[in-house]
């Protein structure tokens, strides 16, 4: 009779060890899916060479990049972005007195430029600080991704799973709900790949050079290829627009502000929803507000500006330009 019982305590052991695995799998599936080599394969890069087959584009030049041995293939950074849960990130260290206090002495050391970009746009110069200081710490935390492999690999994986997963059942592919997010992401990435190429070939940049966050975003202000492309901002006028420098990180900050409906007044409650535009997450949106209540930027007397147009300037249709900037 033990003996019997012993068997079924151990059946029942086995059965509840393998229900656990099998939910494990079930819940971690794009983690799974994703945990490949760090290289693209031959066909890989084949399919992406395909999708830019079009005649707008040089054959030549679009092979080279997508069979650079610097594309690498990023499993984690394509999960982070599929997932599409807000991070709840500790915004309290923008919050601290050390924070504050360099955020107020960049506000002294710009004031004039940060004035400058306050006047043209009409975008109150404390929020152009909060928002420079939340992104990258005025420049000092930029991100490490080669941003042309971060959207290369999303795109990749979503080939495999359309092509392979939706028509074969494979271990580690997703369910339906999660294929579907990556199937969007995947066209957000192609149209912000086309945007990065566009850049690169107009200001004669290599695309390694661009490297940012997880999501894609480059530059002081974290801007997006095609963000840059709308409501980048040439501040000195040198034909090129670059946002690893300050000048025109401050003046293309506010112009993407001012375009997507900035009044001036931090206190104007429509004002959150142009943050938000920015960044979709709430905590960002309070975090930035905070901030922007805490800084001094003490006034300054401008002299005369430059002549500028009577619409805010935006980088299309840049072509042959070149720069020897950095970004």
């Amino acid at each position: 009779m033990e003996k019997g019982k012993s068997q079924i305590k151990l059946k029942l052991l086995i059965f509840l060890f393998f229900s656990a695995l099998l939910l494990f799998v079930t819940n971690n599936g794009f983690a799974e899916c994703c945990q490949e080599s760090g290289t693209f394969s031959k066909l890989e890069r084949q399919n992406l060479v395909r999708l830019f087959d079009q005649p707008d584009y040089d054959k030549t030049i679009i092979r080279k990049i997508f069979f650079d041995p610097r594309l690498q293939k990023m499993p984690v950074v394509v999960n982070r972005n599929v997932d599409n849960k807000e991070v709840k990130r500790n915004y309290d260290e923008f919050l601290n007195r050390y924070s504050i206090h360099l955020a107020n002495k960049f506000a002294k050391k710009w004031r004039t430029l940060l004035a400058r970009a306050s006047r043209k746009f009409n975008v109150d110069k404390e929020i152009l600080v909060a928002i420079l200081l939340i992104e990258t710490g005025f420049g000092n935390v930029l991100g490490r991704y080669p941003i042309v492999s971060v959207y290369s690999s999303i795109i990749v994986e979503n080939m495999r799973q359309q092509r392979q997963c939706v028509q074969i059942e494979m271990r580690g592919c997703l369910e339906s709900t999660p294929i579907n997010r990556l199937k969007m992401k995947a066209q957000w990435a192609e149209k912000e790949l086309r945007a990065l190429i566009e850049i690169a070939e107009s200001s004669d940049r290599n695309l390694f050079h661009f490297k940012g966050s997880y999501a894609g975003a480059f530059g002081i202000p974290q801007f997006l290829p095609s963000s840059y492309l709308k409501w980048g901002y040439d501040s000195d006028r040198n034909g090129s627009v670059n946002l690893f420098l300050l000048p025109d990180a401050i003046y293309s900050t506010a112009n993407y502000l001012k375009a997507h409906g900035w009044s001036k007044g931090l206190h104007n409650e429509s004002n959150r929803d142009v943050i938000w535009e920015y960044n979709h997450s709430r905590i960002y949106v309070d975090t930035v507000f905070k901030v922007a209540h805490k800084i001094q930027v003490h006034p300054v007397k401008l002299k005369k500006d430059m002549p500028s147009p009577e619409k805010p300037q935006i980088t299309q249709n840049i072509k042959k330009q070149s720069s020897n900037n950095p970004s």
